[in-house]
C-alpha cells in the first residue's frame, strides 16, 4: 500500500503564495524542512508552476534536489530544461501510473494547490503536514484549489521550528 504525504508551507491563514505566485514570504527553514522529509520517501510529486519557480531561483535550489526522484505534473508536459530524475506526468492517473512503474512506495506531494486538491480528490492522501510562518496575506492562492471535497482530519503532532514556525502533522481519516 502507498504511503502518500501532502507537505506545505504557508501563512498563518493558510495562503501558500500571493496572488502573482511569489514565495518571498516563506522562510527558507521550510525548504530545509522538506529536504529532511524527502530522505523518508521514495518520490516528490509537484504541479508545474511550482517547479517553474523552483527553476528560477538557481542552481543551489536544483543541485539540492539532485538526488531526488521527481515528477511534476503539468497538462503541458513541455519540459524546459531536462533533468534525469525528473519526469513529466499529464494527469494524476499517469502519475500513479508512474510511481507504480517505478516501484515508489511513499510519495510526498508539496504543491501546488491544484496538486493538493487532486490527490485529496482522490481519497489517496493519508497524510498533511503544514508548515505555518509568521505570516499574514489576505488575498493570494490557498493550500487546495478545484473541485469540491471534503476530508477530516486526525491531530498528531506539533512541532515547534526554527524561524518562528509551527509545522501541524495530521492523519486523514
Amino acid at each position: 500500500m502507498k504511503k502518500v504525504t501532502i507537505e506545505m508551507a504557508c501563512s498563518i491563514n493558510g495562503l501558500i503564495a500571493t496572488e502573482d505566485g511569489n514565495e518571498d514570504f516563506l522562510s527558507y527553514r521550510g525548504w530545509e524542512i522538506m529536504l529532511e522529509f524527502l530522505k523518508e520517501y521514495d518520490v516528490l510529486i509537484w504541479g508545474r508552476k511550482t517547479w517553474d519557480n523552483i527553476l528560477s531561483w538557481g542552481d543551489n535550489y536544483l543541485n539540492d534536489l539532485k538526488n531526488v526522484n521527481i515528477v511534476i505534473l503539468s497538462k503541458t508536459s513541455n519540459p524546459q530544461k531536462e533533468f534525469s530524475n525528473v519526469t513529466y506526468c499529464n494527469s494524476i492517473e499517469e502519475c500513479l501510473k508512474v510511481c507504480e512503474n517505478m516501484n515508489y512506495e511513499k510519495l510526498f506531494i508539496s504543491g501546488g494547490a491544484t496538486v493538493n486538491n487532486a490527490f485529496l480528490e482522490k481519497g489517496i492522501v493519508d497524510s498533511i503536514i503544514l508548515n505555518y510562518n509568521p505570516f499574514i496575506l489576505n488575498k493570494g492562492i490557498p493550500l487546495f484549489k478545484g473541485n469540491y471535497f471534503e476530508n477530516k482530519l486526525k491531530l498528531e503532532k506539533v512541532v515547534k521550528e526554527k524561524d518562528d514556525i509551527v509545522q501541524i502533522h495530521y492523519s486523514v481519516v
